[in-house]
């Protein structure tokens, strides 16, 4: 997919407000608005990256199975593990949580 075709379809998803724009963690599952990572203090370029867990106090270690809270995790989409499913021009994002 090229960033026109992302950028088309996250407006039909969720209109031109880019701040409504949600995305789900491949890890945990959590879908976070680009609103809720700007309220936690992640800077702009980790919405869709990484979870928003990161800059959450309370937050679950990202491949704890164990760990069953309904809460976000600390997965980083530029870690070793690069899970993130999308594909735009080559940089790898995650998923619109829709």
């Amino acid at each position: 997919m090229n960033k026109e075709q992302w950028l088309t379809l996250g407006e039909t998803l969720f209109g031109q407000d880019k701040m409504q724009w949600k995305f789900k963690c491949p890890c945990c599952g959590h879908i976070a608005s680009v609103q809720d990572y700007k309220k936690a203090g992640a800077p702009s370029s980790a919405a869709g990256f990484s979870c928003v867990g990161r800059w959450m106090p309370v937050c679950k270690d990202a491949f704890d199975d164990k760990d069953k809270r309904k809460i976000p995790c600390n997965y980083a989409g530029g870690g070793l593990i690069n899970l993130n499913p999308v594909d735009i021009d080559g940089i790898k994002v995650f998923e619109f949580g829709v």
